[in-house]
């Protein structure tokens, strides 16, 4: 016996009724973890600027032949966390390329 339209239209908009509902806490569970990926950058970066003073100040004899580019690891930092704001909260329907992450911070000494 074939089921009536109306039990039928009554069964898919339940569906999706309920797929809508479960997927809006996905989005704000995405959202919470976004921001907790930002705090995290900014206590990288916090991380990184106690790094570069201490390596300001250790004795020249300790420096080995390589150094950690302080620069480029805080500009990518940068970087990750603007495209984040972006995600977040985009100011267009289109996202733009703002470039690649270098991922090469070791450096030989002049």
């Amino acid at each position: 016996m074939p089921i009536p339209v109306v039990t039928l239209r009554v069964g898919v908009g339940c569906v999706l009724g309920l797929t809508l509902l479960t997927a809006l806490p996905a989005l704000a569970s995405e959202k919470d973890e976004l921001a907790s990926a930002q705090r995290m950058l900014i206590q990288v970066q916090s991380a990184l600027e106690r790094a570069r003073v201490a390596a300001v100040q250790a004795d020249p004899s300790e420096q080995g032949r390589f150094y950690f580019d302080y620069q480029r690891a805080t500009s990518d930092l940068k970087t990750i966390n603007a495209g984040i704001d972006r995600y977040l909260e985009p100011s267009r329907a289109q996202p733009r390329d703002v470039g690649a992450v270098a991922g090469k911070y070791r450096r030989e000494r002049p």
